[in-house]
């Protein structure tokens, strides 16, 4: 949703609430975790945060405190939701001179979760568009803590598709600002792993 002003918090919240009621914008429900149907763009970006378990113990509170989402001028509503399934939130931020209102519900959250034969643990979360989102899709966030040499990863995934024309029609600066959430996100992610 666009405004040409920044909506009231009261506007927001009521907006919120009425995605209670409804259901994702899209059919493929959990596909990160699987596999994404043909015709979605796929953006996928990670960054190498350092070594060593407490680095690992900074990144995922950075993560499920929603501070690596929190990155250039973004505001959360509600201001610190839980990290749960069903839960939604509100993404306000600003876009070349307007202010953009997306939405997303939590699907999973996970922590510890073993992989590649218990060589890596994965925490994080997987959220997905509601209607009202400039686009249709997935995203997921997450840690990866390998064991064998103590490395800690921010992987960020997602795929999706342009929700109406006006976001089509802006194809390449809507998949841009998609872009730069994403880094501006990792680069939130080594600041807060060293700190």
């Amino acid at each position: 949703m666009l405004f040409l002003r920044r909506p009231a918090d009261k506007k927001v919240h009521a907006l919120l609430t009425e995605r209670e009621s409804m259901t994702f914008s899209y059919s493929a429900v959990g596909a990160t975790r699987s596999a994404v149907p043909p015709g979605y763009g796929i953006n996928h970006m990670r960054a190498f945060l350092g070594e060593g378990d407490a680095v690992r113990v900074r990144a995922i509170k950075a993560l499920f405190s929603w501070k690596l989402l929190a990155v250039t001028g973004l505001e959360l509503y509600p201001k610190s939701p839980p990290i749960k399934p069903l839960t939604n939130i509100a993404l306000l931020s600003p876009h070349f001179g307007l202010w953009s209102l997306d939405f997303c519900r939590v699907i999973d959250a996970f922590e510890g979760q073993p992989e590649n034969g218990g060589a890596i643990l994965r925490s994080g979360f997987v959220y997905g568009t509601l209607p009202g989102h400039a686009f249709r899709g997935e995203e997921i966030f997450s840690i990866e803590w390998h064991l064998a040499r103590e490395e800690v990863w921010y992987d960020i995934y997602s795929f999706s598709l342009p929700a109406n024309f006006l976001i089509r029609l802006a194809g390449p600066l809507a998949r841009a600002a998609q872009e730069r959430f994403a880094s501006e996100s990792l680069n939130e992610a080594a600041r807060a792993a060293s700190a």
